[in-house]
């Protein structure tokens, strides 16, 4: 597998369960702007009722000629309930070629959705093949905190790159001019002044 970054928006997913881990999937991909509906037994929060489509029904009581009807008709598939009945969807999603996500990490599902942040544009995502998940999301903070840290960094390094752009059509040489701009604690320490002088400084670069 490889990290991939999608614009999901429009797309259609369905989430089968509606327990911890189908209502974190659920807030991830309403970020994306995804359509969604969901399919479980019970439904206990009020959170999502305007946002997501939900359909009252026990998969178990579904045959897999119906599960294949409803699977036919999404994107993505989510499955977020017990391991007999991930596998049994994993395995039809596969055969129809979709994209299917499985909370109890099917060798046959194919696709992710890692512990993730965005920090001033930055993105940034993290997955231990379901080894741990606290430590992903420790790993995560970790990344967040030095991203807030390097704020000002992130701003003036954006700032210089897009100047070279105009400047230098050579990307090796503007990697090159970066990487001694940045290294130059000199120049950090003037910039540094600077920003304590007048505040931000993307209110004047």
């Amino acid at each position: 597998m490889i990290p991939v970054f999608v614009n999901l928006e429009g797309f259609r997913v369905a989430i089968f369960g509606f327990g911890e881990v189908g209502k974190r999937r659920a807030k991830k991909l309403l970020k994306a702007n995804a359509n969604i509906d969901i399919y479980s037994k019970t439904f206990d929060d009020e959170e999502f009722e305007k946002k997501i489509n939900f359909i009252k029904c026990d998969v178990n009581e579904i045959s897999d000629g119906d599960l294949e009807k409803i699977i036919k008709k999404y994107d993505i598939i989510v499955t977020a309930i017990d391991k007999k009945n991930n596998e049994r969807i994993v395995k039809i999603a596969r055969k129809l070629g979709k994209f299917v996500n499985s909370a109890t990490f099917e060798d046959e599902a194919n696709l992710i959705i890692p512990a993730c942040t965005e920090v001033d544009g930055v993105l940034f995502a993290v997955y231990t093949k379901g080894k741990s998940p606290l430590i992903a999301r420790e790993i995560r903070k970790l990344v967040e905190s030095y991203l807030l840290y390097h704020e000002e960094d992130l701003i003036i390094q954006s700032y210089v790159r897009e100047k070279l752009k105009e400047k230098i059509s050579n990307q090796k040489e503007r990697k090159e001019i970066l990487e001694k701009l940045f290294k130059n604690d000199e120049f950090k320490k003037e910039l540094s002044k600077l920003i304590g002088k007048y505040g931000k400084i993307e209110n004047h670069l």
